[in-house]
């Protein structure tokens, strides 16, 4: 076994300002941009009071909640420029292809359960 070293430089370990566009096609001739913001680990914890729900001792699946959450949370800006209500009223197909460049359900339970996401490259 290797020995590994001690991370020099911390901006590995730390979430970025920065956001990532994307380009989301709504159909054949036309597209919307969407700007997320690099998620840290308490937004991942804040997501997981929005998906799970304990109500006397049952825990239950929102999705809903955790959609909110994520697009009124992690889209910083779209063009054409669309505020959190319009984000929330979206047709379900643009809704869709607006959640594929958001972390998935999937992945907050895998964190929840003690892996994370992928590490950024």
């Amino acid at each position: 076994m290797s020995k590994q070293k001690i991370v020099t430089n911390k901006s590995l370990l730390l979430k970025n300002d920065d956001t990532t566009k994307h380009v989301i096609p709504i159909d054949e001739s036309q597209a919307i941009e969407v700007w997320v913001r690099d998620i840290s680990f308490l937004d991942i914890q804040a997501a997981a009071q929005h998906m799970l729900r304990v109500e006397k001792g049952d825990v239950t699946l929102d999705l809903a909640g955790y959609w909110k959450f994520a697009f009124s949370n992690w889209i910083t800006k779209t063009n054409p420029s669309l505020n959190t209500d319009e984000l929330l009223s979206l047709k379900g197909h643009v809704g869709e292809q607006v959640c594929k460049v958001l972390p998935q359900p999937q992945e907050l339970a895998e964190a929840l359960q003690g892996g994370f996401m992928k590490p950024t490259e």
